[in-house]
């Protein structure tokens, strides 16, 4: 691929107090043929990406400034999310007009469909490192690079500068106080065995085949004080931010855009200390998976988990916020989401814990959540059997005869005969609290399943859930399924 050496135009604007910078990509990232984007009379570069969305990027050092969209479609109804930021859109002579009050990330959906919809970042403005700083590495503005697997050492930083387009991956194993930042796009479309495209990664720059784990987006193995800031992580065929074993990470402001098969957008492995902010997720498994999985002592736990001030969108399968299915491990435990919307789960649960292994998941707060858009489940808190757990089987013709079909994708039969062999495998849920969830449209129904007397999913309280804004009274009125649950109870 040419080598450009552009350097990156700023364009500045000054119009009632706010400054937007925006970036010159490289000459073979094209135009959206859907949309045209001006942010207060400046162009904006739309990208066109696989799910099928478009995307668009700038910096916003403060608001609030007009956007104006055009589109290639008739345009009768615009809805801006979240809707918590209150944007109120008009349509005048085919064009699209909005304001921005401050930086913030959105979703613009046409027509009330949910295809092809137009994601605006818009962030504060790029903090920069020195080009010249022996332990950055530094990929400038203007250029595409062709990476294969970037793996920093201790105390380096990855910079993706905003206009930069990175094709590769990044993976460390055992470093400290690293930091990868930057408003610049990492491309996924290579970095997996699965996809259909030859994979640019070879078992020397970092492609693993070992127990058919492949290689990973963006991956943390055993490290520590690790920083992940602002950047576009585009169309990933695998699972994408993935701290294993790490403690006190950082995960800020960036964004996710994929639909391919296992694009989890951030599974916190075996991980202590992890802060999740200000990210945008759209994706086609999970949002957020928290898990306990790999050839660790049971004693490798997940603690202190915080994600705050975030956008989901999970569209076919997986979930929302979801803790499980691998949980092999002692504990996992003091977990809050807090502050955040959820403007799409197209499939699933909204918030789900899925135990199909040992673990006793404990402590978990949901609060201040707004919940836009759900079709199949609310909530979601399940003991069970699964293809993934220890005493479980991905045998086809095993799963084929021994499939649960019904509320759960993965969950396989227990047989009176063997009930009490498959319970030794099997943990606890316990102290789950939701508080402050603001649900729109239609309700969707609930489940609290534990596995037996022993395993059950106890101490559950749901305070102050409303729907369209009217206060839920009932644990009936929340459409909620509870067997082997104790102690749930409606406030």
């Amino acid at each position: 691929m040419k080598n450009l050496n552009i350097i990156i135009l700023l364009f500045f604007t000054q119009i009632a107090g706010a400054t937007v910078r925006t970036y010159q990509y490289p000459a073979e990232v094209k135009a959206s043929q859907t949309y045209s984007l001006k942010v207060d009379g400046i162009s904006v570069l739309v990208i066109d990406n696989p799910v099928p969305s478009s995307f668009a990027a700038f910096e916003l050092q403060q608001g609030p400034v007009m956007v104006e969209i055009e589109c290639n479609q008739d345009v009768k109804w615009v809805d801006v999310r979240p809707l918590s930021a209150g944007i109120k859109p008009q349509i005048k002579n085919g064009k699209i007009f909005f304001t921005i009050p401050a930086p913030g990330n959105f979703s613009v959906e046409l027509n009330g469909k949910l295809s092809h919809p137009l994601f605006i970042f818009a962030d504060p403005i790029e903090e920069k490192p020195l080009k010249t700083d022996p332990d950055v590495i530094y990929f400038e503005a203007g250029k595409i690079y062709q990476t294969g697997v970037i793996r920093p050492k201790s105390n380096q930083h990855v910079f993706i500068e905003g206009g930069a387009v990175v094709i590769g991956a990044i993976s460390a194993t055992g470093v400290e106080n690293v930091k990868v930042s930057g408003h610049g796009i990492m491309d996924g479309s290579f970095n997996n065995r699965l996809s259909k495209n030859e994979s640019v990664f070879t078992s020397l720059d970092g492609f693993k085949d070992d127990e058919n784990k492949y290689q990973m987006f963006v991956e943390f193995i055993d490290s520590k004080n690790i920083t992940i800031k602002g950047v576009i992580l585009n169309n990933s065929t695998t699972w994408q931010v993935v701290p294993i074993n790490c403690d006190n990470v950082t995960i800020d402001g960036l964004k996710l855009i994929s639909d391919n098969p296992s694009d989890d957008g951030i599974d916190i492995v075996r991980s202590r200390k992890v802060s999740v902010r200000n990210c945008f997720v759209r994706v086609k498994d999970d949002c957020i998976a928290i898990k306990a999985h790999l050839k660790y002592p049971e004693s490798v736990i997940v603690n202190d988990v915080l994600v705050e001030n975030c956008v989901f969108w999970n569209a076919a399968w997986g979930n929302g916020l979801e803790i499980g299915f691998e949980l092999l491990c002692e504990e996992v435990k003091n977990i809050t989401f807090r502050n955040c919307d959820i403007i799409h789960v197209e499939s699933g649960a909204v918030f789900s814990i899925h135990n199909s292994d040992k673990a006793t998941v404990k402590n978990v707060l949901y609060e201040d959540i707004r919940v836009e858009d759900a079709r199949q489940k609310l909530v979601d808190l399940a003991i069970f059997r699964s293809v993934y757990c220890v005493d479980g089987s991905t045998d086809p013709e095993y799963v084929r005869n021994n499939y649960m079909n019904g509320a759960w994708d993965g969950v396989l039969k227990v047989h009176p005969e063997n009930r009490d062999y498959h319970a030794q495998f099997r943990g606890k849920i316990e102290n789950i609290r939701f508080n402050n969830i603001h649900i729109s449209g239609n309700l969707p129904f609930s489940i609290i399943a534990g596995f037996d007397e022993n395993h059950q999913v106890s101490n559950v309280t749901f305070s102050n859930i409303f729907l369209n804004g009217q206060k839920i009274t009932s644990l009936e009125d929340l459409k909620l399924f509870v067997g082997y649950g104790n102690n749930v109870k409606l406030n």
